[in-house]
């Protein structure tokens, strides 16, 4: 996709502008994009380029108290995780992968609490990238999609890297916010209806929306609609129950630029409790644990039952979950710092069910 359609489709339109459109850590660098004042593009064949490998022990490695993880070294399935926005300069547009404080935040954040859902049955791979500032989003402008760019030139060739060192096996693409932004420009321009889209078990693409039409312009890539699909997607956006996330969604777009046109929808969504597509409320005793590692050495414990759900246009509407996650909330009901925790439990089975049907259906891999 050329940047200027980049620009025209507001492919890259943010949930989380109500949090953060007034203060001063998210609002764009004053100067325009420069690619001379861009950091040095990241080499994958090194390993200190990666925040979360199979072999190397990291946070992703981390589970709630009583589950175990599995020797990520001898996994059958795989799993390519894109990490959201961590990155909020005013001065950069583009996050510098050498960077000691963003890339501690990053592992004890994202790579703990999202990525590691996945060690129940993936060998985690998790590169850094030149991600674009959070500004960048809050107000959109050709120098956003220039930084975009920027971000998806290592996504790329980080993914790339990952197929080499993967070997022809099964995987699951999978990201947050930036990250599944990132991961959808993936399916766009290096997946869909290529010889790897038969290699892709599914695409977590959690914290972006994903309009329906999307879907019609690509070849073999579909919305999933129950819980053992595969070579499709998996998206939602949570949001208290009593917002209303579709006229966020186009107030976001109006304010911060882009095309009012694409938000207005319908977008797609399934709900993680039972995953199902439908409207209906899913009672809270199908949400299997909540969890968030928390501040401290120790995990904290899993909290089933934590909330009931419901999709529509795109978001997950939950009842109150009550601390910690409540605490994360941004100020217009946007429960997006907590898509993935909401139902980590069921997320996690998830990802094993469908490894399991795309193994039983494509037993290998030629």
């Amino acid at each position: 996709m050329a940047a200027a359609t980049l620009l025209a489709t507001g492919e890259a339109h943010p949930q989380f502008f109500g949090a953060f459109g007034t203060s001063n850590d998210s609002q764009p660098p004053v100067t325009p994009f420069d690619p001379a004042r861009t950091p040095p593009a990241p080499d994958y064949a090194e390993r200190s380029e990666w925040v979360s490998l199979p072999d190397m022990r990291d946070p992703a490695d981390d589970t709630p108290p009583g589950v175990r993880p599995i020797d990520q070294r001898r996994a059958k399935v795989a799993v390519f995780f894109l990490y959201p926005t961590s990155f909020t300069s005013g001065e950069q547009w583009n996050a510098d992968t050498r960077d000691a404080d963003l890339n501690a935040r990053v592992a004890g954040t994202s790579i703990r609490d999202q990525a590691s859902v996945f060690n129940g049955c993936c060998a985690i791979y998790a590169p850094r990238y030149r991600q674009m500032t959070l500004g960048g989003y809050v107000r959109w402008s050709e120098n956003s999609v220039r930084a975009t760019e920027v971000a998806y030139s290592d996504v790329v060739r980080a993914f790339r890297q990952f197929l080499v060192w993967n070997r022809g096996r099964p995987f699951i693409l999978a990201g947050h916010s930036q990250g599944s932004r990132q991961g959808r420009l993936l399916i766009e321009r290096e997946i869909d209806g290529r010889p790897t889209a038969r290699q892709m078990i599914a695409a977590y693409l959690i914290g972006a929306w994903i309009e329906r039409d999307w879907f019609r312009a690509l070849r073999t890539t579909r919305p999933c609609a129950r819980a053992d699909d595969t070579g499709c997607v998996i998206a939602w956006s949570t949001y208290a129950q009593g917002r209303n996330a579709t006229a966020q969604r186009i107030f976001v777009a109006r304010q911060s630029g882009f095309p009012v046109e694409v938000m207005r929808g319908p977008h797609y969504c399934i709900n993680p409790l039972d995953w199902s597509t439908g409207g209906e409320t899913v009672p809270a005793r199908f949400d299997k644990g909540a969890w968030l590692h928390g501040p401290g050495a120790l995990p904290r414990p899993i909290e089933p039952g934590l909330v009931s759900a419901r999709c529509d246009d795109g978001a997950l509407y939950i009842s109150p979950p009550g601390k910690p996650f409540a605490d994360l909330v941004i100020p217009v009901g946007n429960y997006h710092k907590v898509d993935y925790n909401i139902a980590y439990m069921n997320l996690r089975e998830n990802a094993g069910v469908r490894a399991a049907a795309f193994l039983r259906r494509v037993p290998r891999i030629s």
